[in-house]
């Protein structure tokens, strides 16, 4: 069964590669990883671009609970 893995991120820079290192690493290898950008204005989505992800980058921020429920209906 593959699994989706959401990562909201608004301005992660600090900490995004620790959770995607952290999540490649993983055993269980049948998932997809959607980042959501909940409008950030750092360098997050340079950073998730360097693996393999989903990229979804939101027109303005509006919380983690909207970004989500929009990786969601992406999955």
């Amino acid at each position: 069964m593959k699994i989706s893995i959401i990562i909201p991120v608004y301005n992660a820079s600090k900490t995004l590669n620790e959770c995607l290192d952290s999540v490649f690493k993983s055993e269980y290898k049948n998932f997809e990883v959607i980042i959501v950008s909940d409008k950030s204005t750092d360098d997050s989505v340079k950073i998730a671009q360097k693996y393999q992800t989903k990229i979804i980058q939101l027109p303005e921020n509006k919380g983690p609970a909207n970004a989500r429920n929009i990786g969601s209906k992406n999955s």
